[in-house]
């Protein structure tokens, strides 16, 4: 879930080869996701052992720390907010950039968070409204928005 505590930042350490800062990601579960997990995988484990035919069970680690090394089977999402107001959001919703009106970006980046489904379904969707839009700003040359 979002949380003020995760998010983007441009790193005042290191530098792309043209020194631009690159990107930050501060992230890391809070103490309510950590208790959730632990809810649902003793929950889980629970209910195995009432079934017929489950004959033995292995509850993996509760969460730790995040680590960016094993592969989590997650849908990061976020860093290019899709929104009405260009104060809180990155693009508007054909997904043109608020502030370079020739630059459209489509991706998962569009969600503020996800509730844990891959989204790219709802990715494709978006990708059909931005080429409505795409359509809209050639023909006018203006921000849609």
């Amino acid at each position: 879930m979002s949380h003020k505590n995760n998010y983007l930042s441009l790193d005042s350490t290191y530098k792309d080869a043209f020194g631009i800062p690159l990107l930050r990601l501060t992230y890391n579960f809070t103490d309510q996701d950590r208790a959730l997990h632990k809810f649902i995988t003793d929950k889980t484990a629970e209910e195995a052992k009432r079934m017929q035919g489950v004959k033995s069970i292995k509850k993996g680690a509760y969460l730790k720390d995040d680590s960016v090394v094993p592969y989590q089977s997650t849908h990061n999402t976020g860093g290019t907010t899709m929104g009405a107001d260009r104060e809180t959001s990155v693009v508007n919703t054909y997904l043109q950039h608020w502030d370079a009106d020739n630059l459209f970006i489509v991706g998962a980046g569009n969600f503020q968070h996800n509730s844990g489904y891959n989204p790219t379904d709802t990715v494709g969707a978006l990708a059909y409204r931005c080429a409505e839009g795409i359509l809209k700003y050639h023909k006018s040359g203006k921000n849609l928005a």
